[in-house]
């Protein structure tokens, strides 16, 4: 997932000290890439796929929203080569997703509800005055500035929280499986799904004009860290509490501490497969993370 491209900017190298990511069943629909190799890192991304609640899938692929993360993935390894600045990136990225949909859906017929593939995606690229950073839709971004304070962007879990309680009490009255939660709740989530990148909504990377429109922008300056990870990542602090936000980079910036972070999460996980003691919607999320420090 490592592309080639010349140096930008200027100042220190940045290394790209870690990176992890496994699925939390058969498909993996979490994807992550970086710009200039390992030793001098100008660019880095994370992809967080949303869970198709379609029934089954429509696009080539292993699953509707990892057709959208592969296609995504290759059009950054190109995309962010070079200097050009972070809004065409994400514009580019938008417009290669239109017209791959129209190439893979032409002849498709989809049912009247389709919920169409979308992802969440943080963007960091390096300038010659700073690192930048694009987000679309609820993954994270931590970033450890000069003055050695560090900016904090996480995901907001209101709704999450609530559709684990309710979640919490299909599970008691004897539904246990995440494939009978999500038939249960469809009309809600495709409501909300219907919110996407439209006024009062949220943004999200989908095949949509509208999506470039909602991005999310952050001037970075020179960190000496940067952490871009998932939210089945960051469950590390919100849902389980191993770490708070400081312990997560001081963990994930140690030496195979992105796998360490992971193994943790996923122990967790195995322990309550039932989501009595950590509650939440399902027992195990798709994580991610790219670690990046300074030299």
């Amino acid at each position: 997932m490592i592309s080639a491209s010349g140096k930008h900017g200027s100042g220190e190298a940045v290394k790209l000290a870690g990176a992890v990511t496994k699925g939390s069943g058969a498909v993996n629909e979490d994807g992550w890439g970086v710009s200039g190799g390992s030793e001098d890192v100008s660019a880095a991304w994370v992809f967080d796929g949303v869970t198709g609640i379609n029934g089954r899938n429509y696009l080539p692929g292993a699953s509707d929203a990892a057709w959208l993360v592969a296609r995504a993935q290759l059009h950054l390894e190109t995309l962010t080569v070079g200097d050009t600045p972070l809004r065409e990136i994400v514009g580019g990225l938008v417009q290669e997703l239109i017209e791959d949909w129209r190439a893979a859906a032409s002849g498709i017929e989809f049912p009247a509800d389709y919920d169409p593939p979308a992802a969440c995606l943080v963007l960091a690229k390096r300038y010659a005055d700073g690192w930048q950073a694009a987000r679309l839709g609820d993954s994270c971004l931590f970033a450890r500035g000069a003055d050695r304070k560090l900016l904090a962007i996480a995901p907001n879990n209101d709704f999450d929280h609530w559709l684990s309680k309710e979640a919490r009490k299909r599970r008691d009255s004897g539904v246990l499986d995440v494939k009978g939660l999500l038939a249960e709740f469809r009309p809600l989530l495709l409501k909300g799904r219907s919110a996407r990148n439209r006024p009062g909504g949220y943004g999200i990377l989908e095949a949509d004009a509208a999506a470039a429109r909602f991005a999310e922008y952050f001037d970075l300056g020179r960190p000496s860290e940067l952490l871009l990870c998932t939210d089945g990542y960051y469950r590390a602090v919100d849902y389980y509490g191993i770490h708070n936000d400081e312990s997560l980079m001081a963990a994930s910036l140690t030496h195979g501490g992105v796998a360490q972070v992971l193994a943790q999460i996923r122990s967790v996980e195995a322990g309550d497969p039932l989501c009595e003691k950590h509650l939440r919607f399902k027992p195990a999320d798709d994580a991610t993370a790219v670690m990046l420090r300074r030299l």
